[in-house]
């Protein structure tokens, strides 16, 4: 199971999300940190929930690729992982959260999070019932105001509302440089 501990994090990333807190609450924006520091066994099961063999042989064959066959091999050796579709787009290594340098957060209304970001057709739907965008763009400022990059501005394709990374941080470079995630 993911961490949710500041401290699991990067001392600069953890200090980052620290502010972050005090900056929410001093504008009235209650936030629940649910993921911080996640294992690569973990981000293994996360990525192979809801898709097909072929896009995680796939994923396996790209790790290869990276000199990675030990992620390659947790990818094939977690099993199927059941659920309604995929949830994210990284692999095992391709997570910032396997380097302690991202979080993810959701705001909070009477103490119940606001998870609903779009209508049915997947588009922000800011004036439907459930669904607060301005919750969710202030949750996205402040956490840019104090250096993260916030996800919520990806494509569409690859956006993720909760998720705030270190900004500048590639996987590419930390897997490269051997970093065990």
């Amino acid at each position: 199971m993911a961490s949710r501990r500041l401290d699991d994090l990067q001392p600069y990333v953890a200090e980052m999300a620290r502010e972050l807190v005090r900056l929410a609450d001093g504008a009235g924006l209650d936030l629940l940190i649910y993921c911080t520091l996640r294992s690569a066994e973990e981000q293994a099961r996360l990525f192979r929930r809801g898709r097909a063999l072929r896009e995680i042989e796939r994923k396996a064959r790209e790790m290869e690729a990276l000199g990675r066959s030990d992620f390659a091999r947790l990818l094939m050796d977690v099993g199927p992982q059941y659920g309604p579709g995929p949830v994210t787009w990284a692999g095992p290594g391709q997570s910032l959260h396997q380097y302690g340098v991202a979080l993810d957060a959701v705001p909070l209304r009477d103490g119940k999070p606001v998870w609903a970001t779009a209508g049915a057709d997947g588009r922000p739907d800011w004036g439907r019932p459930g669904v607060d965008g301005e919750l969710w763009d202030r949750y996205g400022a402040l956490g840019e105001r104090v250096g993260f990059e916030w996800s919520g501005r990806w494509s569409p394709h690859h956006r993720e509302y909760p998720h705030l990374q270190a900004a500048g941080v590639d996987w590419r470079d930390l897997i490269r440089q051997g970093h065990s995630a």
